[in-house]
């Protein structure tokens, strides 16, 4: 904007534009499009010059890609900082929604102008949003952006005056509410050796002009630029808008005009896409319409992350059961066990984590921990009777013990180490007499050569997750581990734990929040409501881990708690439209992960994990999936005194208290 009006550079374009010949399209209002453009231009000249080439070639390109995606049934088209584009005028369509976006004070004055004109936009969704600083995402939400549904983004003559920075904000932004199909369109500024006179020229007017060039890349950078946030650039041949693009796509590339793609999501695996709005007369969740345990889930409903973590809760809970069963023991709700008191009872994690490997010799914290390939909660473990360290079973350390310090196993360790030794063949081989020997052994078949093309160095068990519910990796400065591991001696537990663990880190290191928190809490909730009190059982996980997990959503913005309607006591919890964003970056960024598994790990292994797991974790017809028979406790278990879960984990909460799959 100068003076309240259109910039010097606004109206230049705009005076070459009325001097090109557009690509035709059988819809829309051309004149229009020319007449707002005559009243930005206010009478200025175009000069026949090389930029006047330039922007003829861009103007061509971009409408060129318009009119195919329209034609290809396209009917959401953003057009980032629109400025005085008539586009939406030109190529307008019934059924065909535009959405401006561009800062409040040039939007401001392009609305006048059609006013003035007597121009009327019903297609058109002004977005006011600041680039250097206003969430876009949530703004284009706002607006009624459906991020299910295949969009066209234009960046056209905007990214040369953005820092680097916030171009690639507004990439990440444009890229949260894309879904597979949509294509990014962008011009940048291209750097050329041969070209540096015209480009210095270039910079200069333009910065005389008060709006100075800010970000130059060569052709490559910008390419890695759009990748790095989830855009690929379309390869020759692939884009079916161009029939000529192989010939065309190296001039292209070399002036900066460049169409990207964004990634697949899995087929199935990610999940129903979330909406802004729920469908009308659909009731918020209540107890009363929860659906009775167990819930059914139909194969190919759950992504890969969620198979594997429902067949590894599964087994630790019947591992647990039958343990709890035969070690004296207590615990906080139900006190002293029926074989008498003992330990504090804890779960298949602490297990692995620790009591697998100490002994009634004497072991160092460093050592533990090159074996187990992960660190415990060596103070519970302490507290709660199976452990002494440094000689006493007393506190003597007020931070945690250092490497060095001494770990023996206590009399009651010893016991339930005693008993928790043969548990994992126990269980493996009820698994197969329940299920079946071909489907374990299948199980294990698929497992077996993934696990091999990991990490050597994983854990045999899901880490105690950290800070945020994120998960923990081996220590990078960890010795390796001692021995060679034969894959096939593993219990099934270890090969589910060591392929979750690895996925839940691909994920994590690219997603701004847990797998943990994404898989559970964020995944069950919507931009409606849902009791709080309800959570637990609609994500398979215990009340003190929806709390910690909620908290998080609500300390991220990404979701609220209010007074439940109609109700004198409780709240409920919504997302907020960043929430609902995240809800789609989760169900995308599994799928995204589990198809490149299936390209990573060839012969067809993903795809045999992910039968057998479906085997064990889906049914037809609405009934129960199979593993839920390994969850019937004992009468003497402290999971009979509850109701039976309806659903399990999509990923296991395994907290410091005990590390029980669910949180509990």
């Amino acid at each position: 904007m100068e003076d309240g009006g259109p910039s010097i550079t606004a109206r230049r374009v705009a005076a070459h534009r009325l001097g090109f010949t557009r690509v035709p399209a059988p819809y829309g209002d051309p004149a229009a499009d020319d007449a707002l453009a005559a009243e930005v231009a206010a009478g200025r000249e175009a000069p026949l010059n090389r930029m006047h080439d330039y922007l003829a070639a861009r103007t061509s390109f971009f409408d060129r890609i318009v009119v195919a995606a329209i034609a290809r049934g396209v009917q959401q088209i953003v057009v980032g900082a629109a400025g005085y584009d008539g586009r939406a005028l030109r190529y307008a369509k019934p059924g065909v929604r535009w959405f401006e976006v561009d800062h409040p004070a040039t939007q401001q004055d392009k609305l006048r102008r059609l006013r003035r004109l007597g121009i009327a936009t019903p297609q058109v969704r002004f977005v006011e949003a600041d680039f250097t600083r206003d969430p876009v995402a949530e703004r284009l939400l706002a607006a009624g952006l459906d991020p299910a549904a295949p969009s066209l983004f234009l960046l056209e003559g905007v990214a040369v005056y953005l820092e680097p920075a916030v171009l690639e904000a507004v990439l990440d932004q444009l890229r949260q509410v894309a879904t597979p199909g949509s294509r990014l369109v962008i011009s940048v500024s291209v750097s050329r050796e041969h070209d540096e006179g015209s480009r210095a020229r270039f910079q200069a007017a333009v910065a005389a002009m008060g709006e100075p060039a800010k970000s130059t890349f060569d052709a490559g950078e910008a390419e890695n630029l759009l990748a790095r946030h989830g855009w690929r650039i379309m390869a020759n041949g692939e884009d079916t808008d161009d029939p000529q693009a192989a010939a065309k796509r190296q001039r292209q590339r070399w002036a900066g005009l460049l169409v990207a793609s964004a990634g697949p999501r899995a087929p199935a695996a990610s999940g129903p896409q979330p909406r802004l709005q729920r469908p009308a007369g659909q009731r918020t969740r209540t107890s009363a319409s929860r659906p009775a345990a167990p819930v059914p889930q139909p194969p190919g409903t759950l992504p890969l992350s969620a198979l594997l973590s429902q067949a590894l809760v599964a087994f630790t809970i019947e591992f647990d059961n039958e343990a709890e069963h035969r070690i004296p023991h207590h615990t906080t709700n139900f006190g002293p066990s029926s074989q008498g008191d003992g330990v504090w009872l804890v779960s298949l994690a602490m297990w692995e984590n620790c009591m697998r490997f100490v002994t009634d010799e004497p072991i160092t914290v460093g050592e533990l921990e090159t074996l187990a390939r992960t660190g415990t909660n060596l103070d519970g473990m302490r507290r709660w009777g199976y452990v002494t360290i440094d000689g006493t079973s007393k506190k003597v350390h007020k931070a945690p013990p250092g490497p060095h310090a001494v770990l023996r196993a206590t009399a009651k360790g010893l016991r339930a180490r005693q008993v928790w030794l043969p548990l994992s063949g126990l269980i493996e081989e009820r698994w197969r007499e329940r299920f079946g020997a071909g489907q374990v052994g299948a199980l294990r078949d698929s497992l077996i050569p993934l696990v091999d093309q990991l990490d050597p160095g994983l854990p045999d068990c899901l880490p105690i997750l950290g800070p945020g519910l994120l998960s923990r990796g081996p220590d990078p400065a960890l010795p390796p581990r001692p021995g060679q591991v034969e894959l096939a001696g593993l219990p099934l537990p270890a090969l589910l734990s060591r392929a979750l663990l690895s996925f839940a880190l691909e994920y994590e290191r690219e997603s701004k929040r847990s797998l943990a928190v994404g898989a559970n809490l964020l995944r069950v909730l919507d931009g409606e409501g849902t009791r709080l009190r309800d959570l637990p059982p609609l994500a398979g996980i215990s009340k003190e881990a929806a709390s910690w997990a909620m908290g998080i959503l609500v300390r991220s913005r990404l979701a609220v708690e209010a007074p439940e309607p109609a109700a004198t006591r409780g709240k409920v919890a919504r997302l907020t439209i960043a929430g609902i964003v995240a809800q789609s970056h989760y169900h995308e960024l599994v799928g995204m992960v589990e198809q490149r598994w299936q390209e990573r790990f060839s012969g067809g292994t993903v795809s045999a994990l992910r039968q057998a797991l479906e085997a064990l974790a889906t049914a037809p017809d609405g009934q129960p999936p199979p593993l839920f028979g390994a969850l019937e406790p004992y009468p003497d278990n402290w999971r009979a005194q509850l109701r039976p879960p309806d659903n399990l984990p999509h990923y296991p909460m395994v907290l410091h208290r005990g590390g029980y799959p669910d949180g509990s």
